[in-house]
């Protein structure tokens, strides 16, 4: 049973947060275009947002195009009740190859498996530029 619910789930270029806790999000997305012969390493940032109704930990799972899972630690324990908004910065050196990734959002909780919250597809596509 979801011990949170789900508000948003948003990828975009740049994200800040200020002393108050608003966030302001830049450039939201669903694709990425990597250059060929690019090398730069690009931050992009993973916004969402909860209602938290019971204690519980959020995770997030990138699965590149072959179904494997991208190592990362993208881990949130939501222990306050109420609304809960969090960004994670993501790296472009993840995307390794083109295609489409899938960034699930899971729900952990102690003594049974985790349960899909949420998926988003993200499509890295190759410029020749």
């Amino acid at each position: 049973m979801a011990k949170a619910r789900l508000l948003a789930f948003l990828l975009c270029d740049n994200a800040t947060r200020d002393r108050d806790g608003k966030v302001t999000l830049h450039g939201l997305f669903d694709r990425i275009i990597a250059l060929r012969t690019s090398r730069d390493v690009r931050l992009f940032f993973v916004y969402y947002r909860f209602v938290v109704e019971e204690p519980c930990a959020v995770a997030l799972r990138v699965i590149d195009p072959e179904g494997h899972e991208v190592p990362g630690n993208w881990r949130d324990s939501l222990m306050e009740l109420g609304p809960m908004q969090t960004i994670w910065a993501l790296t472009s050196t993840l995307l390794k190859q083109p295609g489409p990734y899938v960034l699930e959002l899971m729900q952990e909780n102690s003594g049974s498996e985790p349960l899909s919250i949420a998926q988003m597809r993200l499509t890295v596509e190759e410029s020749e530029e």
